[in-house]
């Protein structure tokens, strides 16, 4: 699981008044989809992944003034800052920011900061249903397509899902804890068979609801993934039965991640840090690139960060980019942490979507090619922009192990990272 995510130590008002944020497709084939369309639908009709047509932005004063909310309240000042009354009104977002970070969360503060040896923070991310951090995305989006289906229904129009998803193990288990009983929704989880952790795949196949289907492939996480993609590519039958994605895809999983790093920011700091420029870094452990695309977005929004680190194992193709342009896929190495065992990071589009300037066109070009050659070749100026926003990191097995021992010796046992965390802790180690 990836429990952890390590933290190391503006300008401009919201958008506009009751402006209501629209969302558009990377690749240039769809735009002008409100909150409500792009959540339901997932991934784009031509390929590409949704993403919002402005990024609205709070100042240093407001950061402050949500400072010691409760996780649920401040959850909710964040995320109205992409909604109006016309996708959810204000009481809807509410009760579904409370239901969502309520009792089934093991510590009150959802996501609480600790420190570790040394002064780094450790922001925890495995106190809820699962142990996996995409609970606190899976809690919320379960809870939000049981509220959109049912204004669907109220208004006339159709009001089912087919949910189809591919999971290394945390994905699914935290989706299928999220959907597990809601109404008007079906579940089809693919993972790759001897590739999870034997609690992972216990936590998938032990849920008995009606709604919840689990099928073991022969394969990869990829192939589980590319699987996903081809069924949404499929617009008749994507149309026919509804199909939904609860893959970090789904824009809903990208926003709610954003309410931690700013949760982060809060406990990392002292009051009044915000108003004083107070920037701070994150390191976080990176797979299909959702997690850390959270975080420059939190940026984008205002949070005050210096840097996002990305944070890899040996599926290195991430750290490839970054440090030598090289976006070229290799086969899938087995490691210590196999929620990270990925080659092809979806999310990864969005990114280079933004730094690109929201260029679709430019966009398509290159995710054609990847597609094509399994190699993705950036232009020097689209390299140098990325370089501006993100570092990178390898660490490999042998320094997973060895960050583990010096971690739980260091605290007097208090401490015992796993292997996802030890990257982050690894990689927010080194100079930056």
């Amino acid at each position: 699981k990836r429990p952890g995510i390590v933290v190391a130590c503006a300008e401009a008002a919201a958008a506009a008044a009751g402006q209501r944020i629209l969302y558009r497709s990377t690749r240039g084939g769809q735009s002008d989809l409100t909150f409500s369309e792009a959540v339901l639908q997932g991934l784009g009709t031509d390929k590409g992944l949704l993403v919002p047509q402005a990024i609205p932005r709070f100042d240093a004063a407001t950061l402050e003034s949500w400072r010691g909310l409760p996780f649920h309240a401040l959850a909710a000042e964040v995320m109205s800052l992409y909604l109006t009354d016309d996708d959810l009104s204000r009481s809807e977002l509410e009760a579904l920011t409370a239901a969502s970070y309520g009792a089934q969360w093991r510590d009150e503060a959802v996501t609480p900061v600790t420190t570790l040896p040394g002064g780094m923070r450790l922001l925890e991310l495995h106190h809820g249903p699962t142990f996996a951090f995409k609970d606190v995305a899976l809690q919320f989006l379960g809870n939000l397509f049981e509220l959109l289906l049912a204004k669907r229904e109220a208004a006339g129009l159709s009001h089912t899902l087919t949910v189809a998803g591919a999971t290394s193990g945390d994905t699914g288990s935290s989706a299928i804890h999220g959907l597990r009983g809601k109404r008007g929704v079906e579940v089809f989880m693919m993972y790759p068979e001897g590739r999870t952790s034997p609690t992972q795949e216990l936590q998938m196949i032990s849920v008995l609801d009606a709604n919840i289907h689990n099928i073991a492939l022969a394969g990869t996480f990829d192939d589980c993934q590319n699987i996903v993609k081809a069924l949404f590519n499929d617009h008749a039958f994507r149309d026919s039965v509804g199909l939904a994605a609860v893959n970090s895809i789904n824009w809903a999983r990208i926003l709610a991640q954003t309410v931690y790093y700013v949760h982060a920011y809060h406990e990392a700091t002292s009051p009044g840090a915000a108003l004083e420029g107070t920037q701070v870094s994150y390191s976080v452990p990176t797979g299909n690139f959702g997690d850390i695309l959270a975080g420059w977005y939190a940026k984008q929004m205002g949070l005050p960060v210096r840097k996002l680190i990305v944070a890899t194992n040996e599926n290195d193709i991430l750290h490839r980019f970054f440090q030598a342009g090289d976006y070229s896929q290799l086969g899938v190495r087995e490691t210590l942490s196999p929620s990270m065992d990925i080659q092809i990071s979806s999310n990864f589009e969005r990114f280079l979507f933004h730094a690109g300037g929201d260029d679709a066109p430019a966009l398509k070009s290159l995710m054609d090619g990847l597609e094509d050659t399994k190699r993705l070749t950036p232009p020097p100026s689209l390299l140098a922009a990325c370089r501006e926003e993100m570092d990178s990191e390898r660490v490999d097995d042998a320094e997973v192990l060895a960050t583990i021992a010096d971690v739980h010796t260091a605290s007097a046992g208090e401490h015992t990272l796993d292997p996802h965390s030890a990257i982050a802790v690894a990689g927010g180690r080194r100079p930056f």
